[in-house]
């Protein structure tokens, strides 16, 4: 049944229910990361400097990051095929302390995605992602969305995450969107933004501009509780209620960037469950997005070496839909 006295925000943060498990939605594969100096032309080649396994897509990297954290976690998604790939990702998830329960179906492929990594940190990917697939992706139970802190999904899932949006909202459970850059797209994307307590976009893409501010405040005019914009190598932008800041990333040796992200999601999410203040969770997950690009992989990094860049970060504090060429900050 739906918590009587949840109340979603403070004024100062988001607030999750006291205890449960964030439980992770969304599509599974074994991912092959592929690290050269410089993208070639079409017909035309390039040596590679590293070969990395990995595993997509970015529910399964945040629940691994959380579990990792000893976060109680659950991840939902699509069966495995009892073959080479499935048997890899099964052992990534064992390695890392997740406990997934996922099934292994004799007759499927387990889905592959290759990502070619140039010396920018920018990626290009290949991917297996057909509609049974995806279709197969379980929904939470009851008794696990009666127990449960968060439910994070990705929208490139379509329509099947929408009735487990829906009834996450029904249990009161706080519901983590990945937008990526799709905010321009907000009318077609109405059903998923109203179940939706915390939206994250990326204007770090190809065909991805805008004000980040301006784009925040967008989503708080159709019902989003907080606003994440993540913005490559200017950081992040938040917007909740009045406060409106920037988040200046650390200064890394971009390395990869697959999987960024995810890796500020879960560290989001991790700050939400922690009961920080909205600029801590910004400050944490921005430190631990930049120290993932300086890793080719998965970032097994420690809580005190995120801890520790995250305190050194600059947070710039806008007023309301401030021009982003000409922003009025307050620097901190």
């Amino acid at each position: 049944m739906p918590r009587d006295s949840f109340t979603p925000y403070n004024g100062q943060s988001l607030v999750l229910p006291s205890e449960g498990n964030v439980i992770c939605c969304g599509f599974l594969t074994h991912c092959m990361l592929v690290l050269i100096e410089d993208f070639p032309a079409q017909n035309g080649g390039a040596p590679i400097n590293q070969i990395v396994d990995t595993l997509g897509d970015d529910a399964a990297i945040i629940a691994i990051t959380l579990a990792r954290w000893d976060v109680p976690v659950t991840l939902l998604s699509n069966p495995l095929g009892d073959d080479y790939y499935g048997s890899r990702v099964s052992k990534q998830l064992k390695t890392s302390g997740l406990e997934a329960s996922l099934s292994v179906v004799q007759g499927i492929s387990t889905p592959i995605e290759v990502g070619v990594v140039d010396s920018t940190g920018s990626r290009t990917y290949f991917q297996q992602r057909d509609s049974e697939a995806v279709e197969s992706i379980p929904a939470p139970g009851d008794s696990q969305l009666s127990d449960a802190r968060m439910l994070y999904v990705d929208w490139y899932d379509g329509a099947k995450i929408l009735e487990t949006m829906e009834r996450a909202q029904a249990y009161e459970v706080p519901v983590f969107l990945n937008l990526e850059s799709r905010y321009s797209d907000a009318p077609n994307l109405a059903d998923l933004l109203r179940f939706t307590t915390v939206c994250q976009v990326s204007i770090d893409e190809p065909d991805a501009s805008g004000d980040p501010f301006t784009i925040g405040q967008d989503l708080l005019d159709v019902g989003i509780g907080t606003a994440l914009v993540t913005m490559g190598a200017r950081g992040c932008a938040v917007v909740q209620g009045s406060q409106r800041f920037q988040i200046r990333p650390p200064d890394v040796r971009v390395i990869d960037g697959y999987g960024a992200g995810a890796s500020f999601s879960a560290g989001m999410i991790y700050g939400f469950q922690a009961g920080w203040p909205l600029e801590h969770c910004a400050r944490f997950a921005t430190a631990l997005a930049g120290i993932s690009c300086g890793i080719a992989g998965q970032a097994l990094v420690t809580f005190d070496a995120v801890e520790k860049i995250a305190e050194g970060l600059t947070t710039e504090r806008a007023a309301k839909r401030p021009s982003w060429g000409m922003p009025r900050t307050d620097t901190s």
